[in-house]
């Protein structure tokens, strides 16, 4: 009984953190969408106080550097539930002297980000990144390992940190782009340590057995569209971080062409043409909102380049794969096992998701690129990606070991000795 409490709570606390993140990624999605990155130009610190010191009326209000110092502060929110969950499942599953250097590791990893230095920071992600690299060897070896999967999110999230404040010091649009899709990995994470340590989990009777699987066909439809859906977000991260503004602004062709040419007169075209509908827009007032803030980034200085609009187009190619995968899904998931079945139950989810994030990004280009649906997009995005996970997760299941506490592994280990000695 003590046992299922703590996997209840532990639950609930890992979708809490969850949800921190999913605001954590919308809030950097928001970011980048207001090209608001360098609102707060300096890290560590923020104008020179530390982060969580800063006065209200030097960021609450203020366009820019509201949505960049609120993006910090829940980072570090999420570092810190991260933390107790890593320590949670550690002092659970372990004991002796591993329980006491796992939670003194943590313990003296949140007393270093006092120190508040580029370097200790710096210092911190290469450790980081070697037990991430560790942890993916442990979980190879025995993804049921809960201690691994935590361990894993917490170093991710410590690499993560770094990476935002190394993007705001060293001014790389590839630190971004790296710093986008781990933020997407670390979600990951976090929902399969949400699903493992769920009541619907230890309940179901997972396979044992290959041929207990789900069928082959519904398990690569939730592999396939996941990987794409991954890579999908790498390229539209990658589009949102070259800060280079829309490169195509209509839908469904693109510029007037099916695949739009590319050489030196047509950019030089799309370039007055995308200048002259920003005259016009800036004309009608429909540039700024009501505060006098910048409402649409349809521009932002940047000429458009060969790439961008390379980018744009494969992101739509694969927005078409991705849509008519999902779409498999739903249909051999109910064929081969039936409307009630939970995976068929997710496919639809996951359809109602893929479905609206098409929209939000016909919109985005269409509305020419305003902050909130861009930022909705990603959002989308993220759950599609979360969603496309859990189906594979589920899909490729093994029966995970109940969560072990102190008292379970001390009766076990003297049951162990109970019987050698027998």
């Amino acid at each position: 009984m003590a046992t299922q409490k703590h996997s209840y709570c532990l639950h609930r606390f890992v979708m809490f953190a969850m949800l921190c993140t999913f605001a954590l990624i919308g809030m950097g999605g928001l970011v980048t969408s207001r090209e608001a990155g360098l609102a707060v130009p300096d890290w560590p610190t923020s104008f020179g106080y530390n982060m969580f010191l800063l006065p209200f009326d030097q960021w609450i209000g203020k366009f820019g550097t509201f949505e960049e110092h609120s993006h910090r502060l829940i980072a570090s929110i999420v570092g810190l539930l991260t933390a107790a969950i890593t320590g949670w499942i550690w002092s659970r599953e372990t004991t002796g002297q591993t329980r006491n250097l796992v939670l003194a590791s943590i313990f003296i990893t949140l007393g270093l980000l006092g120190v508040r230095t580029q370097w200790m920071f710096i210092a911190m992600a290469c450790a980081a990144t070697v037990v991430i690299v560790f942890s993916i060897i442990r979980l190879y070896r025995d993804r049921n390992a809960l201690r691994w999967w935590a361990t894993l999110a917490y170093c991710m999230v410590i690499v993560q940190g770094v990476l935002g404040g190394l993007r705001v010091t060293q001014l790389k649009e590839q630190i971004g782009v790296f710093h986008g899709t781990l933020a997407q990995l670390f979600l990951l994470v976090l929902g399969a340590i949400a699903l493992f340590t769920s009541q619907w989990w230890r309940k179901s009777h997972a396979a044992k057995d290959i041929k207990d699987l789900a069928p082959r066909v519904v398990r690569s439809h939730f592999f396939y569209a996941t990987l794409l859906i991954f890579l999908q977000l790498i390229i539209g991260t990658t589009m949102r971080h070259q800060h280079a503004g829309l490169p195509v602004w209509d839908f469904p062709r693109a510029h007037g062409q099916w695949w739009p040419s590319i050489n030196e007169n047509s950019l030089a075209l799309y370039n007055a043409n995308r200048d002259l509908l920003q005259k016009e827009l800036h004309a009608g007032q429909k540039t700024i909102d009501p505060k006098g803030n910048p409402a649409l980034f349809l521009t932002t200085g940047k000429p458009i380049q060969a790439n961008h609009v390379t980018l744009h187009m494969t992101h739509r190619i694969m927005a078409l794969l991705i849509f008519g995968l999902v779409l498999g899904a739903v249909i051999v998931t109910r064929k081969k096992l039936g409307a009630r079945h939970a995976l068929s139950r997710l496919s639809l989810l996951w359809f109602g998701l893929i479905l609206i994030q098409a929209i939000l990004g016909a919109l985005t280009v269409l509305k020419y690129k305003p902050a909130d649906i861009a930022t909705l997009h990603v959002l989308f995005g993220a759950g599609s990606l979360l969603i496309g996970t859990m189906g594979t997760l589920v899909s490729r299941s093994r029966e995970l070991p109940a969560l072990v506490d102190k008292t379970t592994a001390e009766t076990n280990n003297t049951l162990k000795l109970e019987t050698i000695s027998l």
